[in-house]
């Protein structure tokens, strides 16, 4: 008999040692990260390729030193943008280059390099202290701002 009043506080037991480790196993499980795969996007132009774009090539030119452009916008025909973007997935930060040129009567006008790393490239000047537009326009209208 005492036997069998055992019995209930063992399952109890059992159940409550269940409980904790599924408890554990699917929090643990949250911990690892997947697995996600290197993404690049767009065009590769390199820093020889950059160099060799002068004022006063044709498109024609242009298309063979460095390919067809990402972006052809026929609401600006004039610009041609080549965007290329390396996201590592690995927890490091996107990689983002961008190449624009303009042109005039079919020959290049002037080119503009975004981007860490190519020749020429503009970057943007981002001083940890410096207020975003949106914060200064947002001093601007509430009231009590500078």
């Amino acid at each position: 008999m005492i036997h069998c009043m055992h019995r209930p506080f063992r399952l109890a037991r059992i159940a409550v040692l269940g409980a904790l480790t599924g408890g554990l196993l699917l929090g643990a499980s949250g911990c690892v990260r997947s697995y996600r795969v290197e993404i690049q996007q767009g065009n590769l132009v390199n820093a020889e390729q950059i160099e060799k774009i002068s004022p006063g090539m044709s498109r024609n030119e242009v298309r063979f030193i460095l390919g067809t452009p990402l972006i052809e916008d026929p609401f600006h025909a004039q610009r041609w943008d080549y965007l290329y973007i390396l996201d590592p997935g690995k927890g490091q930060p996107v990689t983002q280059h961008r190449l624009s040129i303009w042109f005039e009567a079919d020959q290049v006008l002037r080119t503009l390099v975004e981007g860490a790393g190519l020749p020429g490239a503009i970057e943007p000047d981002l001083e940890e202290g410096s207020a975003g537009f949106f914060s200064r326009l947002w001093d601007k209208v509430t009231p009590g701002g500078d």
